[in-house]
């Protein structure tokens, strides 16, 4: 049992279980024949990876203490490992994946073995507690638990053969880099060896390494309770005046704004057409959104102001400004999208759009006391859910339909 054998594993050096080894030593194997054999494509070189990693955890842990809710963190995670399989993502997003699935593993580790976690603002966080912490501090804990004298020097030779492994492997590859005839020397060692490349041991000592860490800290954060967010007093005047002011630049925005869509009543000259104004500081617009978002959560999460009723209004005010941003946001994409029409950015953009709209729209009735229940756990729904139909329908397929639709 791993509860046992790794109790106060932080104050002692335990040894590891083999079959504790031989999953991750398979895991690291297999990770390296997906390059050896040449398994080329978006699933074999960057989900299988993740997917062999997420299983070799999941059985090593099947002995331990779970709380079984956090399986259902494996509803997204498979959703986005099959997502270019099924309807083939965009390239932005499969960038995106390598953050967004780090972050999801170890939520879903995390939670699944420490009942003092849970979904909290500070959940993107939790990757750095697997990683890289203690990379290669963790490898003192790689002793293999033996019975016998025989055994146990059987396993002190393996425990040499792998930090000598590891470090010949580093060093041949400075010198081979360094000394092209010791290159070729080395090559020549080796020609036996069918397509022999020592970049396939790197692999798998490199994933061997990054695999047994992050099971090691798995363990180590088995008991760790989360920080609590400590809330913060600050002083009334100064943040009444920095919210005032800010909120006076969106009222001058505002009044700029139904000037040039109406009669130009500020008298300002300069000439635009509809086409400039959808394309003109979208994205700034965008940026100023999210701005709005990190101050409104600040002060909601992390200070105690918001008992002051005017400040609440203020930060209220701050929300009806975004909304409105938002909707201007919405009309200039719509006017860019009714001229040049669809692509999967000015998708992905819509979408974003709609779920800032509906986080405000949830901070709004938090002013009115009406949203104070598990609040970081629907935000995390609210944006992985968005994420996930970002993955599904923001692709060529999908965007030629609209198109279509667009041009009828």
């Amino acid at each position: 049992m791993i509860d046992k054998d790794f109790k106060d594993l932080q104050e002692q050096d335990y040894v590891i279980d083999k079959k504790h080894l031989i999953v991750i030593l398979i895991s690291s194997i297999l990770i390296t024949f997906i390059y050896q054999f040449h398994l080329k494509g978006y699933f074999f070189e960057a989900m299988l990876p993740f997917i062999l990693i997420l299983g070799s955890y999941l059985i090593i842990l099947k002995d331990s203490k779970k709380n079984k809710k956090a399986y259902y963190m494996l509803i997204p995670i498979t959703l986005i490992f099959i997502s270019d399989i099924i309807v083939g993502i965009d390239a932005s997003n499969k960038d995106l994946n390598f953050l967004v699935l780090p972050v999801l593993l170890s939520m879903m580790f995390l939670l699944l073995i420490n009942k003092n976690y849970k979904l909290e603002g500070n959940i993107i966080t939790w990757i750095f507690k697997l990683f890289p912490t203690g990379l290669f501090s963790n490898l003192k804990f790689l002793k293999i638990k033996t019975e016998n004298e025989k055994s146990k020097k059987i396993g002190k030779i393996l425990a040499g053969i792998g930090f000598g492994l590891l470090f010949s492997v580093v060093i041949m590859s400075l010198l081979i880099k360094a000394d092209d005839y010791f290159g070729a020397f080395i090559n020549n060692i080796f020609h036996s060896i069918e397509d022999f490349n020592l970049n396939y041991i790197a692999i798998l000592v490199i994933s061997f390494i990054l695999t047994f860490s992050v099971f090691i800290n798995i363990l180590k954060n088995k008991d760790t309770k989360m920080n609590e967010v400590k809330k913060r007093d600050y002083d009334k005047t100064t943040i009444i005046t920095f919210l005032s002011i800010i909120n006076s630049v969106f009222v001058l925005f505002i009044i700029s704004e139904v000037s040039r869509l109406t009669t130009n009543f500020l008298q300002i000259p300069i000439e635009y057409t509809y086409s400039s104004y959808a394309r003109e500081g979208f994205f700034q617009l965008l940026f100023v959104t999210m701005i709005n978002y990190a101050i409104l959560m600040f002060f909601w999460y992390k200070t105690n102001m918001t008992r002051d009723s005017f400040i609440k209004w203020l930060l209220f005010s701050l929300i009806i400004f975004s909304i409105i941003l938002i909707f201007n946001s919405y009309y200039r994409m719509f006017l860019y999208i009714n001229h040049y029409g669809f692509t999967v950015l000015r998708m992905q953009v819509v979408l974003f759009l709609l779920m800032e709209l509906i986080i405000f729209i949830l901070m709004s009735l938090k002013t009115f006391n009406k949203f104070n229940k598990k609040n970081a756990f629907i935000y995390f729904i609210i944006m992985i859910s968005f994420y996930i139909i970002n993955l599904y329908t923001c692709n060529d397929w999908l965007i030629n339909i609209l198109n279509g639709i667009v041009n009828k």
